[in-house]
């Protein structure tokens, strides 16, 4: 299998044009966090070349789960710095209950903690015309001869478009129609969406869907922003895929990673907080109307002994009854 290495060099401060912000308030910016220490690391870097760009206000990177600096971390260092309101911006590329809940419910708790506290919330990246450009232009550099040294056009490749996957279907759906809009006019002999994890279709199915095309090439294409376990588990699982075929060429994209095109989709989304022009009011959002209640019920479970209930038995599989996950998934967390 070919990794394609773009020649993407890391953007400089004076590379960007940005348009100046409004206010003095710091900007907490989160990721979902990873164990892998170089997803960390690349998240961690963006925070600081972003910083670079502007030294008006602090920016200060933090975590929703699994890795240091969690949000109550950021936000004590906000409150450290003299700062009681901020800007709090989910690095992340669709909505699903990171978002629209969990991140919320942490800021929340922290204001609980600090009630002089006040925060922003801003919008996902979501589908944007510059991420799409990004992604065309990525592919643009997989048809140059030392990439495709067999020069298999586009109408003989499948591409293969690769999501997270979420327990929503508003942002799984999202990603279907991200791929739609790139494979609109590539040439491309077919795409398929596929997730990597928490919902179907998976990489697998996607793979055979798309070897019932007769394809000569298939293309790869993780749709994320930094790398991390899943990452590589779209790479092993494309080798796999290679030894069973080795007649057809199989080429894999690496994550996004540090992107002029995301440095500016920040900004955008930075000044849309600050100027109270954000479209998704996450402080009204079902998810976060209910959760007190729906945590009081969790906590009442809890001390009426059955906290053990679910600690020696394997996770049950959410798709073995269809109607039964549908019927979940819309509901509440």
């Amino acid at each position: 299998m070919s990794i394609i290495t773009l020649k993407e060099p890391l953007p400089s401060p004076d590379s960007l044009q940005l348009e100046p912000l409004p206010l003095d308030r710091p900007l907490l910016l989160i990721g979902h966090g990873t164990k892998d220490e170089q997803g960390r690391e690349t998240f961690l870097n963006f925070a600081k070349i972003y910083q670079s760009l502007d030294h008006s206000r602090p920016v200060i990177p933090c975590f929703l789960e699994l890795t240091p600096p969690f949000i109550k971390e950021g936000v004590e260092l906000c409150l450290e710095k003299g700062y009681t309101e901020l800007s709090a911006l989910p690095l992340l590329l669709f909505a699903a209950r990171h978002n629209k809940f969990d991140i919320t419910n942490e800021l929340d708790h922290c204001r609980t903690h600090y009630p002089q506290l006040k925060f922003h919330y801003g919008r996902h990246f979501g589908i944007n015309p510059s991420i799409l450009s990004l992604c065309q232009n990525r592919l643009a550099q997989v048809d140059q001869l030392h990439n495709n040294p067999r020069e298999i056009p586009r109408s003989q490749t499948v591409l293969l478009f690769v999501g997270r996957g979420s327990s929503d279907p508003d942002a799984n759906s999202d990603v279907a129609k991200m791929a739609r809009l790139l494979w609109e006019g590539s040439g491309y002999l077919t795409v398929e969406t596929c997730f990597i994890g928490i919902t179907h279709p998976r990489l697998e199915e996607g793979f055979r869907r798309a070897l019932l095309y007769k394809p000569k090439r298939i293309i790869v294409l993780p749709y994320f922003l930094f790398t991390g376990a899943l990452i590589k588990k779209i790479f092993d699982i494309t080798t796999q895929q290679e030894n069973q075929h080795s007649d057809i060429s199989f080429t894999c994209l690496p994550e996004m990673g540090i992107q002029l095109e995301l440095l500016t989709l920040v900004r955008e989304r930075e000044i849309e907080i600050q100027k109270s022009q954000v479209n998704m009011n996450c402080e009204m959002c079902k998810f976060r109307q209910m959760a007190p209640l729906q945590e009081d019920q969790a906590h009442h479970h809890h001390h009426h002994g059955h906290e053990h209930s679910n600690h020696n038995h394997l996770p049950e599989d959410p798709y073995s009854d269809p109607e039964k996950y549908h019927q979940r998934i819309w509901q509440v967390p």
